[in-house]
């Protein structure tokens, strides 16, 4: 209400200021990337203290509009640490500007490393500063230095046009959108006729978070990755139920919950489902749990499809060799075509693994194999108007049918067996769900079975694996959560725009950490 008072002052821009507060994400602590525009403005929202913020970021800023009350008002955002950050993070040639002239802050910007001048100011405003950053010849070739490993000045780096990404589940689509509008060419391949075919391929499918006892980076970056994930999946039409309540089943969910109800979170991102009285439509019983609001049941293949909308998709197209040439590199398929491009991106899954031994980057990726069951809804089931996580998981019914998972067999090799993945599917439900299925056998459900990928610390990997070869993988069983954003991350990386995630989750997702020094 405060933002559209304040809007209402400029009519000229009532539709952006409208689709800017419609656009806004929950106020959870952290990053939040908001696509507006129709893909052409990205705004990154850090809610936060500035002070705890800035120094975990690396980005470089062109210009910086600096508004936080009158110093004597809020003298928190203006201290000489926090203005020493915003130096570090300026890039050579940046600007600034301020209404606020105190003495103190022009000072703290010329330590800094700005040039600081006073100028007219505007309305009541008499006075206002502006200026540039000045480098020293030292600081000016460290900078140069950092830029060769770390593109992030747009300025100094070629962005590659033409990137082939390998893989059209969600981790490619996703890479592709993030491609697409920042104006580079995105190309889909796909050993599969149609994107989304493997393990992005089930009906059904949960976004919800994989927070952690203690609190720490990658609890807190798939907060993040949730609250983009859900947005996107609500414009994308994909969403099926808004809301994912996670049972206190196993004994092992209910310690974690008890502790995660105990950590600084809003209502908005958890609560406890205790407050959901009388239980859930669809539920019989208490529902003990916690209760993600952002969390969604979605179809994955309308979230797919939206997203690898603007790429050029190459399906039927095996790839089984990466050589570098002289025009750039070479993707060799196994029917002997081939496709040349400037950049390549790993990003299929469990098909990451064998690319990556292919180019000397090799990781201790552990494939494993899920199975789905198919399950009719009831009259009592098919009310059920959430996503249900227990140790495995159900969704609202998609067409007549819960999806209702799943299994996890490292033996690959193992003869599948439809019979007992439906059993063991079944016996994990809970009993305030079990009886309101009719979950019956496995005859005639059409169980699915796809592979997930992950890798030895259950975290993702995404970055550069080597020259103009990147890769997003390693997100086992929360792709539908984690690919939107980190994929839009890694496009920003590839073409050397800012990546404003914090230092600490950066260096815990990189891909650089299982490649050798």
């Amino acid at each position: 209400d405060m933002m559209a008072a304040a809007h209402a002052a400029f009519p000229a821009v009532g539709d952006e200021a409208s689709a800017l507060r419609a656009a806004l994400p929950p106020r959870w602590p952290g990053y939040h990337l908001v696509i507006l525009a129709g893909g052409r403005v990205s705004l990154h929202l850090h809610y936060g203290d500035a002070g705890d913020i800035l120094p975990t970021l690396d980005i470089y800023a062109d210009c910086w509009f600096l508004d936080g009350f009158a110093p004597a008002r809020n003298p928190s955002l203006w201290t000489p640490g926090l203005l020493s950050q915003i130096g570090r993070l300026t890039a050579d040639g940046g600007s600034f500007a301020s209404f606020t002239a105190a003495g103190d802050v022009r000072r703290g910007l010329q330590d800094a490393g700005f040039d600081v001048h006073k100028a007219a100011g505007f309305g009541r405003k008499r006075d206002m500063i502006r200026g540039s950053m000045r480098r020293s010849a030292a600081a000016a070739e460290g900078s140069k230095k950092q830029d060769a490993s770390h593109p992030s000045h747009t300025h100094r780096f070629n962005p590659p046009g033409r990137v082939a990404i390998i893989g059209a589940g969600i981790a490619g689509a996703s890479v592709a959108a993030g491609l697409a509008r920042r104006g580079a060419e995105p190309l889909l391949i796909d050993s599969a006729s149609v994107p989304a075919s493997a393990a992005s391929g089930n009906r059904a499918a949960l976004q919800s978070p994989r927070l952690s006892v203690d609190h720490n980076a990658m609890s807190r970056l798939s907060a993040s990755c949730l609250s983009f994930a859900a947005r996107a999946a609500d414009a994308a039409g994909a969403t099926i139920a808004a809301g994912v309540l996670a049972l206190d089943a196993p004994d092992r969910m209910a310690a974690r919950h008890a502790i995660f109800r105990q950590q600084s979170w809003p209502d908005s991102l958890l609560r406890d489902a205790a407050a959901m009285q009388p239980a859930p439509p669809g539920m019989d019983g208490e529902a003990a749990g916690i209760f993600f609001e952002y969390g969604r049941a979605i179809q994955p293949a309308v979230l797919v499809g939206m997203l690898a909308g603007p790429a050029e998709f190459v399906g039927d197209f095996a790839v089984t060799s990466i050589a570098r040439t002289a025009e750039g590199l070479t993707l060799g398929a196994a029917d002997g075509r081939h496709l040349t491009v400037d950049a390549v991106v790993l990003s299929g899954g469990a098909s990451v693994g064998p690319l990556l031994q292919q180019i000397d980057a090799g990781m201790p990726v552990e494939v494993t194999r899920g199975q789905v069951s198919h399950v009719p809804a009831t009259p009592l089931s098919a009310a059920l108007d959430m996503g249900v996580s227990f140790g495995g998981y159900l969704t609202p019914p998609v067409g007549g049918l819960h999806e209702l998972g799943a299994t996890f067999s490292r033996d690959l090799n193992a003869e599948i067996d439809d019979a007992a993945a439906h059993a063991h599917n079944v016996n994990l439900l809970p009993a305030g769900l079990l009886p309101n299925l009719d979950a019956g056998s496995a005859e005639n459900l059409g169980l699915r079975t796809s592979y997930r990928a992950s890798l030895a610390d259950r975290r993702p990997a995404m970055g550069r694996v080597k020259d103009d070869i990147w890769m997003l993988g390693g997100l086992g069983a929360r792709g539908f959560t984690l690919a939107p954003l980190l994929g839009d991350v890694l496009a920003a990386a590839i073409l050397g725009r800012p990546t404003p995630l914090a230092r600490d989750q950066m260096a815990g997702i990189h891909a650089a950490r299982y490649l050798p020094e």
